[in-house]
C-alpha cells in the first residue's frame, strides 16, 4: 500500500537527502499534479534548534512569491512528521549543468544571474535573508527557468540565528569572510554567495579549493578572487567588475543591496560599458587575517581529530539509514509484499517509445498512444522518453495506459546578437539553421550593427530545424538616386529594386475599359506607372516602399 503524507500528498520515491531533511517526489491526489514534499527527520523531531529552523523555512518561504523562487503550497504536520509541500522542478541543479557543460559563455551567464538577482530581490524585499546561496541550491526547469530553492536555514531579519555552539551555517565555498568571523548574516552576505555563484558559472569552478573547510573560508578572508579575464579574456571588464564588487571583502565595499546588483547586470552588456576600467576597491578589511591563520593552526590538529571521528561514526550512521529507506522503497514499490492486481511502472527514461511499449506489455500495461507529448529538452535525444505520468516507481493497477513525455530534440539557446555586425550576426545564424530576415532601420547604433532581434536572448530552439529570425540593423543614412523604372520591364525592375534593398509590391492594372486602339498601343509586362515617383534621390533610412503598376493580357482581350 503506498505511504500518504497529510492523507493527500502520496509518496512516489525519494529523491533528495540534506542534514536536517529529506526530500521525496509524491503525487498530490487532489490537485492531480507532482510535487516535492520535504520531510524534517525523525531524528530532528526532538531538536529544539532543528524544528525550529524547519519551521523557519516553511515560514520565510510561505510569504516569498516570485517566478524565480520555488513554489511553496502547503505546510504541515502527520503525525509528528513536520513537512513542506512544494513545486517539483524537473531538472538540473545549476552544479550539475557546469559539470555538464563547463564554463558558461558569459551572456549567459549575465541572463541566468538576473533571474537569481531578481529572486533575492524578492527575499530581502521581505525581510529574508536565504544564508545558503549556492549553485546546488539553483534548479533550473526543462524549459530554462532559473529557481532559487531551500531556504532552509534563511533567516528572517530580526531573528536569532539558531547555531550549534560554534558552527557557522551556509556552504563554505561560497560563505561571505564576515560570517566566518562569526559576524551576523546579512543581505550583503548573500550578495557575495551569489557573486561566487556567478563566478562558477563564468569560470566552471568556485574560486577557492582546500584540504578543509577551515583553510577554504581563510582563503575567502585573506585571499583576492582570481581574476576572471586572466582565465577568459572574452568576458567583459564590465561583467568581471560586477564579481569583483558583489565578493568585496568588506561589506562596505560591496553593493548596498541586490537592486543594485541587478541594475549593473541589466546594464553590463550595453555598447556603452564596452570599455569599462576595472574597479579597484579600497579593502580594509583584511587586517586580521594573519590573527586568523594563526588561530586555525593552533584548532586545525584538534579539528583533524574530531573530524576523523565523526566521519566514520556518520558513515556507519548512514549505512544503516540507507538499508531502512531501501526496505522502505522496496515495500512502497511491492517488491515487498503480494499485491496481485497491482504492478509497479518502471523507469522508461531514455527508452524509446518502441522500446517502453515492449517493456510494459511485460507487465500488462501499455503506452497511451493518443496522449504522448512531444518536447525540447537539454539532456534527453530526440525520440527517447523524458518522463512517465503515471511515475516511475509508482504502483498501478494492471491494464492502466502509460502517458509519455518524450524528447523532440535537444535545444540550444539563442544568444544575444545586439551590437554585433549584422553580417556575421547572419553567417552565424545560417550556421544554427536559422533563416535570416535582415531589415536596415534608423539608429542611434553605428551602421551594420544589430539594433534588435525578433527572438529574444536565452531562447530555446531545435538546431536541427529550421527556424526565422528577424535582425534589424543599423543602416548609414545617405541618399541613393533610384531609376526613373517607367517602361521596363517587369522582371527587370523588380530586380533592381531588389539589389537595392527597396521594398515593392506589383499591381496589376485594368485595361477593359481600354479602346481597339489603346490596347494595341499599350506594352504589356512593362512598367506603366509607379508610386511614389522614382527618378529621385532618396534617405536609405527612409521606409521607402515602391508600388509598380503594369499591363497584362486578360483572357478575353
Amino acid at each position: 500500500m503506498s505511504e500518504y503524507i497529510g492523507n493527500r500528498y502520496r509518496i512516489v520515491k525519494l529523491i533528495g537527502r540534506g542534514g536536517m531533511a529529506d526530500v521525496y517526489l509524491a503525487y498530490d491526489v487532489i490537485l492531480k499534479r507532482e510535487v516535492a514534499v520535504k520531510i524534517l527527520k525523525s531524528d530532528m523531531a526532538d531538536d529544539d534548534t532543528a524544528l525550529e529552523r524547519f519551521k523557519r523555512e516553511a515560514g520565510a518561504v510561505t510569504q516569498l512569491s516570485h517566478p524565480n523562487i520555488v513554489d511553496v503550497y502547503d505546510v504541515g504536520d502527520d503525525k509528528d512528521r513536520h513537512y513542506i509541500v512544494m513545486e517539483y522542478i524537473k531538472g538540473y541543479t545549476l552544479k550539475q549543468l557546469i559539470k555538464k557543460r563547463g564554463p558558461i559563455p558569459y551572456k549567459e551567464a549575465v541572463w541566468m544571474m538576473k533571474q537569481l538577482a531578481g529572486a533575492l530581490m524578492e527575499a530581502h524585499r521581505n525581510n529574508v535573508i536565504h544564508r545558503d546561496v549556492k549553485s546546488q541550491n539553483v534548479l533550473i526547469k526543462d524549459d530554462g527557468t532559473i529557481k532559487l530553492s531551500d531556504f532552509g536555514i534563511a533567516l528572517a531579519n530580526g531573528a536569532m540565528q539558531i547555531t550549534k555552539k560554534d558552527s557557522v551555517l551556509g556552504s563554505v565555498h561560497y560563505l561571505a569572510p564576515e560570517l566566518s568571523r562569526g559576524k551576523q548574516a546579512s543581505m550583503q552576505s548573500d550578495i557575495y554567495s551569489l557573486g561566487i555563484v556567478f563566478y562558477e558559472l563564468l569560470t566552471g569552478d568556485v574560486p577557492f579549493k582546500a584540504d578543509n573547510p577551515v583553510q577554504v573560508a581563510l582563503m575567502h578572508i585573506k585571499n583576492d578572487i582570481p581574476s576572471l579575464r586572466s582565465i577568459n579574456p572574452e568576458i567583459p571588464q564590465s561583467v568581471e567588475n560586477i564579481v569583483i564588487k558583489a565578493t568585496a571583502k568588506n561589506p562596505a565595499d560591496r553593493y548596498k543591496n541586490i537592486a543594485l546588483m541587478l541594475q549593473d547586470l541589466n546594464e553590463c552588456l550595453k555598447k556603452e560599458h564596452r570599455n569599462d576600467p576595472k574597479i579597484s576597491l579600497n579593502d580594509k578589511s583584511r587586517h586580521s587575517a594573519k590573527q586568523d591563520v594563526h588561530i586555525s593552526k593552533l584548532s586545525d590538529k584538534k579539528d583533524e581529530t574530531k573530524a576523523s571521528f565523526l566521519s566514520k561514526t556518520f558513515l556507519i550512521f548512514a549505512s544503516l539509514i540507507s538499508i531502512v529507506i531501501l526496505v522502505m522503497v522496496l515495500f512502497l514499490t511491492g517488491i515487498i509484499g503480494n499485491r496481485s492486481h497491482y504492478v509497479t511502472v518502471p523507469d522508461l527514461s531514455n527508452y524509446t517509445v518502441q522500446e517502453a511499449k515492449d517493456l510494459l506489455a511485460e507487465k500488462n500495461l501499455e503506452v497511451d498512444d493518443s496522449r504522448i507529448t512531444w518536447v525540447l529538452s537539454d539532456s534527453i535525444e530526440k525520440d527517447h522518453i523524458i518522463s512517465s505520468n503515471p511515475l516511475a516507481n509508482e504502483e498501478v493497477e494492471i491494464g492502466t495506459k502509460i502517458k509519455l513525455t518524450v524528447s523532440n530534440g535537444l535545444y540550444s539557446v539563442l544568444d544575444n546578437y545586439v551590437g554585433r555586425n549584422y553580417e556575421s550576426v547572419r553567417d552565424e545564424l545560417n550556421s544554427l539553421n536559422f533563416n535570416v530576415k535582415l531589415v536596415p532601420v534608423e539608429s542611434d547604433y553605428e551602421a551594420g550593427l544589430v539594433v534588435e532581434q525578433s527572438l529574444p536572448e536565452g531562447t530555446k530552439y531545435d538546431a536541427s530545424q529550421n527556424n526565422e529570425i528577424t535582425i534589424r540593423y543599423s543602416m548609414e543614412n545617405k541618399e541613393i538616386i533610384l531609376a526613373d523604372l517607367i517602361g521596363w520591364d517587369i522582371a527587370k525592375a523588380s530586380e533592381y529594386l531588389e539589389e537595392n534593398n527597396v521594398s515593392f509590391v506589383l499591381s496589376e492594372e485594368d485595361r477593359s475599359f481600354f479602346s481597339e486602339e489603346e490596347l494595341l498601343n499599350s506594352d504589356v509586362n512593362k512598367v506603366v506607372k509607379t508610386s511614389p515617383e522614382l527618378g529621385k534621390a532618396f534617405n536609405t533610412t527612409d521606409d521607402l516602399s515602391v508600388v509598380i503598376y503594369y499591363y497584362t493580357v486578360r483572357e478575353g482581350e
